[in-house]
Formats: structure tokens, C-alpha cells, sequence
């Protein structure tokens, strides 16, 4: 074997490595998100609005993230975000459009109103009944 092929070898193995690691974290934060969506089955919920959001690409993959700000009120206003995982960017950039200025169901944590959950569930409703332009 000439020092060629080691070379291409280990490219191939770093770079599998990095790649491995960056599906690892997407899966992971999607397995957190499905958790802590669960947990806030039993929190109260409370209207809100969706203030807006941005589109962010997510490193080392081809993927890119819609990441929505809401604001609601218990006790005095507060705020949190979401984050939804897209292939294109197009569709990403549509479902922050979409969404901007909605009014939706937000849950809190009784014992700590900073901490809320807005489910998928509840924006994909939303992005179902909202009529596409263009």
C-alpha cells in the first residue's frame, strides 16, 4: 500500500467519523424534543404568538433549521423558541412565513412559567389549514 492510499484512508475514516457524529446529534436533539413534548402533556397551556423566526443551516449536513420565537403571557410576558428540521430551505423559509403571527396553544411548566413547549403537532395544524400563495 503506498502513502496514497493511507492518506485516502484516513480522510475517509475522519470524514465518516464527523458525519457519524453530526447524525448522532440530530438525532439526538430530535429524541429530546419528542421527550420534553410528552412531558408537557400534563402542563397547563396558555395562548400565544408566534413573534417570528429565522432559517439557520445546520453544520456539516445538508439540512437546515426553522427556528420560531414565541411570546406568551403568565403572570408577565415571557418567551421561547422552537426549532423544526427541513431537507430544503425553500420549505423551511415557508413554514417560518407561514407561521409568523399565529396565535397557538403554548404549554408551561406550572412551577416554572419560563420554561414552555409549542408542539409539532399544534403547528402542523396550523401549516395544514393555512392556504399556500405563489
Amino acid at each position: 500500500m503506498n502513502t496514497g492510499d493511507t492518506h485516502l484512508w484516513g480522510y475517509a475514516i475522519r470524514y465518516g467519523i464527523y458525519f457519524g457524529f453530526a447524525w448522532i446529534a440530530l438525532f439526538w436533539r430530535r429524541w429530546r424534543k419528542r421527550r420534553l413534548e410528552n412531558i408537557a402533556q400534563g402542563w397547563p397551556s396558555i395562548e400565544g404568538i408566534i413573534l417570528g423566526g429565522q432559517v439557520l443551516p445546520i453544520p456539516k449536513t445538508a439540512r437546515f433549521q426553522a427556528v420560531l420565537q414565541y411570546s406568551y403571557f403568565v403572570e408577565e410576558y415571557r418567551s421561547g423558541s422552537y426549532a423544526h428540521e427541513f431537507q430544503k430551505e425553500s420549505d423551511a423559509d415557508d413554514f417560518v412565513r407561514q407561521l409568523k403571527d399565529k396565535r397557538v396553544q403554548i404549554r408551561y411548566k406550572q412551577a416554572n412559567p419560563d420554561k414552555s413547549v409549542l408542539e409539532q403537532s399544534m403547528l402542523e395544524q396550523i401549516v395544514l389549514l393555512t392556504p399556500r400563495f405563489g
